[in-house]
């Protein structure tokens, strides 16, 4: 770790707020009244893209009066764009903190961000509100790097005279000693590996910076000890020296490793040094022959056209062989090798999808689905999530279409005969499951279409977090709509009811027969000595029970169909914000729940046949039969009136064409749901 990256992590880290009852802060804002970090402000800006800085007009450096400065962080101006996800982080140099709390005696230039100390957020030492200086920052045990600096003046200037050299200086090198002025000076002159990584990664700047003695000591010794001149044409040479990694360069290299992450235009050149040779040492370091190896992948995928599964899997199996070792890559670490991960969930989805597995009865299926082969619908998002454009979404879905979809047909159909002939497993476990929810002081936490795989990515999540979870399962309601289902996992299952004459899949209240909807489901909670926690509410949790809906799966899926895998990762962070901000009011046990899962199909469902004259109500994967009629296919009863016959599509069809994403069918990915317990680590 550089120092930099630590300096990053802490600012970052400032704009944190609890997601249950605050919103995000509008912006960072770092004050730095004697300008201590100003000199290092350009390699700074580098590592932070969201980092603007209040100064004269130069949008080319990010820097802009505070009108200016306003605009960009209400991303108006094409001229300065910043990342999206990042909270924006604004430089004020020579500006203190006192200076923007009093707004009528604000100065002209600063009034226009004055109100951004209410909207966001201090980048602060401490309580009091003082600013970072560089040695506070050095020096302190909790959020600083903790070292032991010298108080005297002389360490102080030298401090502030290399600091951005210091920024670049890897943290390990400046532990476990007293580090003084001559300590400081020599990070200027004695890390050639630094400064050459850094000339390269941005030869002008450096030049420039480093103008007079320092730079023709640099100079000097880059063509004696190095064995190139650093101009425009030496910038070349080096790049080839450094992939070559022989005599000193090794350890330049070895630097390169560990700091490529801060140097994303040297990254962005090697790109184009091929090896100087026929026979390379260490082809793993050219970033050339990566993009080669991902160019022979996606090619691969073109190729496809017209092969069935075995063919597929020959191809993919050779390639995989030759090509699995770019995973010890560095550029695999940098993610820069986008297929070779595509390629290694499709080595995934053939080795779980190789059995059409099936089992004695529904249970037995699903223990086997449990232990092993839900990791087939895991690999398949994994891989459809990295499609950057649509035509490489075409692509993945293409050969998904040949290796996941006849599985994932050829599976639902077992369980469905499973189904006939034993009956439906889950009808008594729903009542059973809701029973437990007052166990206990309590949230519990729906999740709307949860599904199986992606409750396992949530788990990874949450533990990542330090959050304990214990991850079973049940049987969603039948059949597996929100409407039907959703009711069935309520603290209300048991004052609801379904009407013979139903034709909407709508329970209703059993004393009035008016139909269950959200306003029932508030009222009735908080009737029933439940909290309705709305929004980012937390409520009162000592001794109480809580009822929370965030995450809304099911909309993703049907709003955005074969997109849908590259926007769940951000719904289930979402859900674990909101779990860490439910523990972090004082809540013990937080229970996740469900309704149901989905079918997500890469070529889309295929087309199901029914009869208008046989349903009433005829949604994608399923229908209430009128009274009186005969369906071949598979029927169930409808769990909130067991007289209401509900007609069931086969295999992975739908009665509606055009879906990729949909439930309400009878398959282990839409009705064998997750329940997750949790509890907070300590």
């Amino acid at each position: 770790m550089l120092v930099i990256n630590k300096l990053i992590v802490q600012i970052r880290s400032s704009a944190a707020f609890n997601k249950s009852v605050q919103v995000p802060p509008a912006a960072i804002l770092w004050t730095d009244i004697d300008r201590q970090w100003q000199s290092a402000m350009p390699y700074i800006k580098q590592q932070l893209p969201e980092l603007i800085e209040l100064g004269d007009y130069n949008p080319d450096l990010r820097t802009g009066p505070a009108i200016w400065v306003k605009c960009a962080i209400a991303g108006v101006l094409e001229e300065c764009v910043l990342p999206e996800g990042k909270t924006p982080i604004i430089y004020l140099p020579g500006v203190g903190r006192k200076d923007l709390r009093a707004i009528e005696q604000c100065p002209e230039f600063l009034k226009p961000l004055a109100e951004l100390q209410y909207r966001g957020c201090w980048w602060a030492y401490n309580s009091a509100g003082r600013d970072w200086s560089v040695g506070s920052f050095l020096t302190n045990p909790k959020a600083g790097l903790e070292l032991d600096l010298a108080k005297d003046k002389k360490t102080h200037e030298a401090i502030l005279q290399v600091l951005p050299d210091l920024l670049e200086t890897p943290v390990v090198s400046l532990q476990g000693k007293k580090l003084e002025a001559e300590d400081f000076y020599s990070i200027v002159l004695d890390d050639m590996a630094r400064d050459i990584l850094g000339w390269l990664n941005n030869p002008q700047e450096k030049e420039k910076l480093w103008q007079g003695s320092r730079w023709d000591i640099f100079a000097n010794s880059c063509q004696i000890q190095y064995g190139f001149i650093p101009n425009k044409e030496g910038v070349v040479q080096a790049l080839q020296l450094l992939c070559q990694a022989e005599g000193q360069w090794q350890g330049i290299w070895r630097r390169f490793e560990e700091t490529a992450n801060n140097l994303p235009l040297l990254v962005n050149q090697l790109k184009a040094i091929q090896p100087a040779d026929l026979v390379v040492l260490f082809p793993e370091n050219y970033l050339s022959k990566n993009l080669e190896d991902e160019q022979s992948i996606e090619s691969a995928f073109h190729r496809i056209e017209g092969q069935g599964r075995q063919e597929l899997k020959a191809v993919f199996s050779d390639l995989w062989l030759t090509q699995k070792e770019r995973k010890t890559w560095i550029w695999h670490r940098l993610e820069l090798s986008p297929w070779l991960s595509v390629l290694e969930d499709m080595m995934m989805v053939l080795e779980h999808t190789e059995i059409n597995f099936s089992g004695s009865t529904p249970e037995s299926m699903a223990d086997h689905f449990k232990e092993q082969f839900w990791q087939a619908d895991a690999a398949v998002l994994s891989a459809m999530s990295k499609a950057k454009d649509i035509h490489q979404q075409e692509l993945i879905a293409n050969v998904l279409g040949i290796i996941y979809t006849p599985w994932l047909e050829k599976t639902a159909l077992n369980f469905q005969q499973l189904v006939a002939q034993f009956g439906y497993p889950g009808d008594n476990q729903v009542k059973e499951n809701t029973a437990q929810y007052t166990v206990g002081s309590q949230v519990v936490f729906f999740v709307d279409g949860l599904r199986f795989d992606t409750a396992k990515m949530l788990e990874e999540k949450l533990f990542n977090c330090g959050i304990e979870s214990h991850l079973t399962s049940r049987w969603a309601a039948l059949p597996s709509l929100t409407a039907t289902a959703k009711a069935a996992v309520t603290p209300l299952a048991d004052m609801l009811t379904g009407n013979d004459t139903n034709d909407d899949f709508i329970p209703v209240l059993a004393d009035s027969h008016s139909s269950f909807s959200s306003h029932y489901l508030k009222k009735l909670l908080e009737e029933k000595g439940w909290q309705f926690l709305d929004g980012l509410e937390t409520g009162e949790p000592q001794g109480g029970y809580a009822w929370v809906q965030t995450g809304d799966l099911d909309h993703l899926g049907h709003d955005h169909q074969r997109q849908m895998p590259q926007y769940i990762d951000k719904v289930l962070g979402d859900v674990v914000a909101r779990v860490s901000g439910l523990f972090d009011a004082g809540w013990k046990r937080i229970k996740i729940v469900t309704d149901h899962g989905w079918l997500w199909v890469p070529n889309g469902l295929p087309k199901g046949e029914l009869n208008k004259s046989l349903g009433k109500n005829r949604q994608r994967r399923c229908a209430i039969l009128k009274d009186n009629v005969h369906y071949d296919g598979l029927v169930v009863p409808w769990f909130w009136n067991s007289n209401v016959s509900v007609a069931m599509a086969p295999g992975i069809s739908g009665y509606v064409s055009g879906d990729y994403y949909n439930h309400g069918g009878i398959s282990l990915q839409e009705c064998l749901t997750p329940v997750i317990d949790l509890r907070k680590q300590g």
